[in-house]
């Protein structure tokens, strides 16, 4: 049974016992007679009065009439939602659940994001080492008979049909290309010391395609790998057939 339900029957029956109670104090005293009481007067002796003793007058009671008022109707019963303990109890607990819901969500999120970024790191990766391999291998077993007509700075040789050389203090390796002038030299705003290899692919006529850095590489600093990536996008090569790739290897030196 519901709270409304019971507190609407225990009014009922207050306002039962109350009216019950009103009707009795009421209609008793109406129907209670009043003893008849004579009032006695002496006239002297019996033997020398000449009248007679007067009877007692009965009181007459007038019984008045008194109209009962209509009971009040019973008041009803306000329906009210009563917030408890319990219902607050359980409105954290769904809440709590909503959150952690949500943040599983964001953590598979992130944890997916994070494994595709693992995934294309090793990609290219791979493909990086799969290049500098070929690019190794080719250096040393392949001549196509190219030679270049440019010139060099420093030690490099001019038009070595093997594809590598040195210019500037820095090496360069380049499937069956020559290298055009000197290497480009990357600009140098760090005290920093050690080798940075940047892997390149040339077209046809010999402008470098990409660049990014290969290994091996012992210089973390961004900047300076930066400058070196760039370096090698304006360095230029012998024209070819086809796509060539290599790597050029810059060294740094504390100045």
């Amino acid at each position: 049974m519901k709270k409304s339900e019971i507190y609407g029957l225990v009014g009922s029956i207050l306002m039962t016992g109350l009216l019950i109670l009103l009707l009795f104090f009421i209609f008793l005293p109406s129907n209670i007679q009043p003893e008849e009481e004579g009032i006695m007067v002496s006239f002297g002796n019996a033997a020398m009065g000449n009248g007679s003793t007067p009877k007692p007058a009965m009181e007459q009671t007038k019984v008045v009439k008194t109209s009962t008022p209509p009971p009040a109707p019973a008041a009803k019963p306000i329906k009210e939602k009563l917030m408890t303990q319990d219902d607050n109890s359980l409105a954290i607990a769904e809440q709590k659940k909503k959150d952690r819901k949500e943040k599983e969500a964001k953590q598979a999120l992130e944890k997916q994001r994070l494994e595709s970024i693992r995934i294309a790191n090793e990609k290219k990766q791979k493909e990086q080492e799969a290049i500098e391999k070929a690019s190794a291998m080719n250096g040393l077993f392949g001549n196509n008979g190219d030679k270049g007509s440019g010139t060099s700075s420093g030690s490099g040789r001019e038009g070595n049909p093997a594809g590598s050389g040195n210019s500037g203090g820095n090496s360069w390796s380049l499937n069956g290309r020559s290298l055009l002038g000197s290497l480009a030299s990357p600009s140098y705003v760090n005290d920093v010391e050690g080798k940075i290899t940047v892997t390149i692919r040339v077209n046809e006529n010999g402008l470098v395609l990409s660049a990014s850095i290969g290994s091996p590489t012992n210089i973390s600093d961004a900047t300076t790998r930066n400058a070196a990536i760039n370096a090698a996008r304006r360095t230029r090569f012998t024209a070819g057939n086809g796509v060539a790739s290599g790597s050029i290897t810059y060294n740094f030196k504390l100045r």
